[in-house]
C-alpha cells in the first residue's frame, strides 16, 4: 500500500509542474493556467477573526465554522493569534505570491500492538489523505496583519488529489471576495 502512496505523490508533484509558479487552472474543462501573482483580491465585506484564532473559513460563499472537507474551501489568515478578536476590513489586497501547497491531514493506521511490531507482524502502514491547494500571499498598506488567503480542493487520497480551479475558488468566495488579474 505504501508504494501506491509514493507513486501517487510523485504523480502529484509531476502534474504540479504543468502550471508553474503563481498559476492556477482556470476551470476543470480548461487546460489554461492563469498567473495570479500580481493580481488583486477584493474583499467586499468585513470578516471577524475570533480571539485566539488566526483564520476565518469560507465555503459556498459564506463564512463558516463547520467546513465540508470533501468540497473546495478557503480561509483568510492573519499573522497572530495573540489578539482579543480582530476584523479584516473590506479592502483591495495585492497578491504578492502564489504558492502551491499540499497538506497531509490524516494518516489512518491500524492498531499496532507492541508484541506484533517486535516480530514484524504489525500489518499495513495505513493510508494518508491530503488537501492540495494554494497560499495567496496578500498585502495591503492599511492592513499589514492580513497574511494570506489559503484555498484547498477536496480532501482525497494522493491519486485523486486536485487543487481548486479559479472557478471553484470564486464559487467558494461567492460575494465575500473576488480575485482578478
Amino acid at each position: 500500500m505504501r508504494i501506491w502512496g509514493l507513486i501517487g505523490l510523485l504523480a502529484i508533484f509531476l502534474g504540479g509542474c504543468q502550471g508553474g509558479g503563481g498559476t492556477v487552472r482556470e476551470d476543470s474543462r480548461s487546460h489554461q493556467f492563469l498567473n495570479l501573482q500580481g493580481g488583486q483580491l477584493t474583499l467586499h465585506q468585513r470578516l471577524w477573526v475570533e480571539a485566539g484564532r488566526a483564520r476565518v473559513f469560507v465555503q459556498d460563499g459564506q463564512v463558516s465554522k463547520s467546513i465540508n472537507d470533501y468540497a473546495p474551501q478557503c480561509n483568510f489568515e492573519v499573522d497572530s493569534v495573540a489578539h482579543q478578536g480582530m476584523a479584516i476590513e473590506a479592502d483591495v489586497f495585492l497578491i504578492e505570491r502564489v504558492q502551491a501547497v499540499m497538506e497531509e491531514v490524516v494518516q489512518l493506521r491500524p492498531l499496532q500492538l507492541a508484541s506484533l511490531k517486535l516480530v514484524g507482524m504489525d500489518g499495513e502502514e495505513g493510508v494518508s489523505a491530503y488537501f492540495e491547494g494554494y497560499h495567496f500571499w496578500l498585502s495591503s498598506p492599511k492592513q499589514p496583519h492580513v497574511r494570506r488567503l489559503t484555498c484547498y480542493g477536496a480532501f482525497a487520497e494522493p491519486g485523486d488529489l486536485q487543487p481548486p480551479t479559479l472557478q471553484e475558488i470564486r464559487t467558494v468566495l461567492g460575494d465575500i471576495a473576488h480575485i482578478s488579474f
